[in-house]
């Protein structure tokens, strides 16, 4: 039996804002670059790095989709062990939209990447009785702490059945 201590309950209106997560680091390979760029984002600086050379980028670079793609699996695998141990059944749904999306400078071959969440604003809107939305800012940082891609996440966060 997992003698894990239990966290209490995390619902909507526990959420605060300025609450702040580091979701970690991803060091992108030319190989991973390419492969995603292949598959997803057929453009020369994606996919041929001598063909890149003579884009406006004058090289590789990730696809702004591949930088959103690794933010979202370091922020599943952070948040599934950041609410390990809560002790109810709540679930949080799902995205509901994204704004401000930017890609600000191009990610080459062995850039490193931080991402990084926070809480910046709780909709007072309800949805189906049941959840409540919460934007936060998404970002990544480069090695030399140059911010290169930005966007506001809504996501559905359940309310406590107790206050509804």
């Amino acid at each position: 039996m997992d003698k894990t201590p239990l966290l209490r309950s995390r619902w909507y209106e526990d959420l605060p804002i300025g609450e702040f997560h580091v979701f970690g680091s991803h060091t992108f390979s030319e190989r991973e670059i390419v492969e995603f760029g292949q598959r997803y984002a057929p453009q020369p600086f994606h996919t041929d790095f001598d063909a890149a050379c003579d884009t406006l980028y004058r090289g590789l670079i990730a696809s702004g989709w591949q930088i959103c793609a690794v933010w979202m699996t370091k922020m599943v695998s952070y948040m599934e062990n950041y609410a390990h141990g809560v002790q109810d059944g709540r679930r949080n749904g799902g995205g509901v939209g994204i704004d401000e999306l930017q890609w600000l400078v191009p990610v080459r071959p062995g850039h490193t990447l931080t991402f990084t969440y926070e809480i910046i604003e709780k909709d007072d809107r309800v949805i189906r009785d049941k959840w409540g939305i919460i934007r936060s800012r998404n970002e990544a940082f480069n090695q030399n702490g140059e911010r290169v891609c930005s966007f506001v996440a809504n996501i559905l966060a359940e309310r406590d059945p107790a206050k509804r």
